[in-house]
């Protein structure tokens, strides 16, 4: 895995459609796909992340909508996914035949304003770490 295996657990997984031009995710562990203010990545077996980012609520919720994004935008449908980011998918799985889903929920941190947990931050610093191919934006 190409992260903390005690911090992120796999969750799901990410593969071409039986057509090889969408794709699918599949849900592998349905506890770790719970958790909310949580961390996502996802990436490929040679440990690199190609994507960062969070769920507020339900992780399992975050990753199934990915296909329907990215195979809108495959379609030539628009959508929140530009076309080049849907193209990247299919290349990376086409070459990777598959990417892992990891989860990270972090524990909550006293603050002045309660108990807050710092998933936004966890994301932002290992984008900055991993630098991962698909993240369009940087907190």
């Amino acid at each position: 895995m190409f992260l903390d295996r005690e911090r992120f657990k796999p969750a799901a997984e990410m593969r071409l459609g039986r057509d090889k031009s969408s794709i699918r995710v599949t849900i592998t562990d349905p506890k770790a796909c719970e958790l909310g203010e949580a961390v996502l990545c996802l990436g490929h077996r040679r440990r690199k992340a190609v994507r960062i980012g969070t769920c507020s609520a339900s992780a399992g919720k975050r990753l199934l909508s990915y296909p329907g994004y990215i195979n809108r935008s495959l379609t030539g449908r628009g959508g929140a996914t530009p076309k080049w980011e849907a193209l990247k998918w299919l290349n990376l799985l086409a070459e990777h035949g598959m990417l892992m889903a990891v989860v990270h929920q972090p524990g909550p941190t006293p603050t002045a304003a309660d108990l807050i947990r710092p998933y936004l931050d966890v994301e932002r610093q290992l984008i900055r770490q991993h630098g991962p191919l698909l993240n369009r934006r940087h907190r």
